[in-house]
């Protein structure tokens, strides 16, 4: 299946998020004052030659998952048995690459909470970048950490409606 993706550019690193992923993620924007967080892991592909990433799918929240408006907890196995098949059924090419959730807000800001997550996540996988998504209201941020600190670019959500 061919899918469209969105391509960013931080420094000597290129990123590509599929379109699906992009439309999965709108569905999951805490539009109504009662929506919980929603959180998941991020799957894809490194091109080492090139350093580019390709986001090409998500875990979305599962049923162990701790969720409340202002935070969560990925509690399920599954999200790590479904990166795990990933790489078993691409031959090793599909692999983890950092983790998304949502904010009620409508330019998300990462919190303390997040950078420390964050910073946990890196320690455990040093082989590569890893990626942090915050789905807001009108925007996404799409953090890395890169050169001693985290960056981020931001993609405005085009029909906020949806």
């Amino acid at each position: 299946m061919h899918d469209e993706y969105f391509h960013f550019f931080l420094n000597d690193l290129n990123l590509s998020i599929s379109k699906s992923v992009y439309d999965l993620w709108l569905k999951f924007r805490q539009m109504n004052h009662n929506d919980t967080e929603a959180c998941g892991v991020l799957i894809g592909t490194k091109d080492f030659a090139s350093n580019h990433y390709c986001i090409e799918s998500v875990t979305v929240p599962m049923s162990k998952d701790i969720r409340t408006k202002y935070s969560f907890t990925m509690k399920d196995p599954r999200h790590q048995q479904i990166v795990d098949k990933a790489y078993l059924d691409s031959n090793g090419t599909s692999i983890y690459l950092g983790t998304w959730h949502s904010h009620p807000q409508a330019i998300p800001i990462p919190s303390h909470i997040d950078y420390q997550d964050w910073q946990r996540c890196l320690k455990r996988n040093p082989d590569r970048s890893l990626f942090f998504i915050i789905i807001g209201l009108e925007q996404i941020k799409i953090v890395i950490y890169m050169n001693d600190k985290f960056i981020d670019r931001s993609l405005l959500i085009e029909n906020k409606d949806i």
